[in-house]
């Protein structure tokens, strides 16, 4: 399968409109949450390096670097989705004829779900680790760059949010232990980046 994180901006949205399974929902959490943390990387460096901001240097730069690879994490996470998604639909091809054969799919078909329900878990987890860094940010960065702070913490939010719907539907089917502990994790991690959005647009309208 060919990356669609390397797809023109147009190509990517013609493909996800259409009748094609991939990209879906999951995919489209991961990359707004890459777009999310890209924002807030553009405030971070629209602060760093400049005196008048310089006593606040260390801390931005160190946000940055985690930034960075949380961004990367979620971008990588557009194609994984893809992937586990076509995971789970060769499971439910497999053949169920026998008593054998249908034990056998459904071990491979919760398997996949399972598999399938870890992509947007690690999207939820990224959302939330880059809200968490938007705060301190959003008060010692550059104030010519507060709007796209804000546009940041919404796009983490809808990330969380989109994130937590995704393994939702997985967890739903498997009724595992893993898959509640998967759920109530999402469900926690995408209420606090709410509580962080909201936290970040207080701090804008401080300054």
């Amino acid at each position: 399968m060919d990356s669609f994180t390397k797809l023109p901006v147009q190509d990517f949205l013609r493909v996800a409109a259409s009748d094609a399974p991939t990209p879906g929902g999951g995919a489209i959490a991961a990359l707004v949450g890459a777009l999310g943390a890209s924002m807030a990387s553009m405030a971070g460096n629209f602060t760093v390096g400049r005196p008048k901001y310089q006593e606040h240097d260390a801390l931005v730069k160190d946000t940055l670097s985690e930034l960075s690879d949380l961004t990367a994490d979620m971008l990588r996470a557009v194609d994984d989705d893809a992937e586990a998604f076509s995971g789970i639909s060769l499971a439910y091809k497999l053949p169920k004829g026998t008593d054998e054969e249908k034990a056998a799919r459904k071990t491979a078909v919760d398997d996949a779900l399972t598999a399938s329900m870890q992509v947007p878990l690690r999207v939820v987890r990224c959302a939330v680790q880059a809200a968490r860094l938007l705060p301190p940010l959003a008060r010692v960065g550059n104030p010519n760059l507060l709007s796209d702070m804000v546009v940041a913490a919404i796009m983490l939010e809808a990330a969380a949010r989109a994130g937590r719907a995704n393994v939702r539907v997985n967890s739903g089917q498997l009724h595992t232990e893993a898959a509640r502990q998967a759920e109530a994790e999402a469900d926690a991690a995408s209420r606090e980046t709410a509580d962080l959005c909201r936290s970040v647009e207080e701090i804008v309208a401080g300054r």
